[in-house]
């Protein structure tokens, strides 16, 4: 049976173009439907990122907004990752059908206004933060292996 669903990223206030490569390789590798970049900082050319060998430019949507809802897909379920007091484990968190995953900045937190907009909060249980590329990777990758668990049991 194929995949069913769609995931697609969110980049609140992105500031490093590098970071922003590498998550574009994963929204491409890990087959995201859609990149929504909010806010991104200006000197960031998602046509010349030279952590993105593949372009992901080429082959899947980026939009860039100043709201991201504005972008985000009908009947879509935002998931913000993101260190919170109250945000679910990644480990044991289950992935909607239809998700679009959002990501704070480098250096800071997704902004209040987008946490309250999103219905789930999840974390990355490690003892440091991790950069916004591979922060990418692994949310996406768990989503994957735990979509294909599923379909197989």
């Amino acid at each position: 049976m194929p995949q069913r669903g769609f995931a697609c990223i969110g980049l609140d206030r992105p500031t490093d173009a590098v970071n922003v490569g590498h998550a574009l390789r994963a929204a491409l590798g890990f087959s995201a439907r859609m990149v929504i970049l909010s806010e991104k900082n200006s000197s960031i050319n998602v046509r010349k990122l030279s952590t993105d060998p593949g372009r992901a430019y080429r082959h899947v949507p980026i939009i860039e907004v100043a709201n991201m809802f504005n972008a985000m897909p009908h009947d879509c379920t935002p998931v913000a990752v993101e260190i919170t007091d109250n945000a679910k484990d990644l480990t044991t968190f289950a992935h909607p059908e239809r998700a679009c995953y959002v990501f704070g900045p480098e250096n800071g937190s997704i902004k209040r206004e987008i946490l309250e907009e999103c219905q789930y909060v999840v974390k990355i249980p490690t003892t440091m933060s991790l950069n916004l590329g591979m922060t990418v990777n692994i949310v996406l990758y768990d989503r994957l292996a735990k979509m294909t668990r599923s379909r197989s049991t």
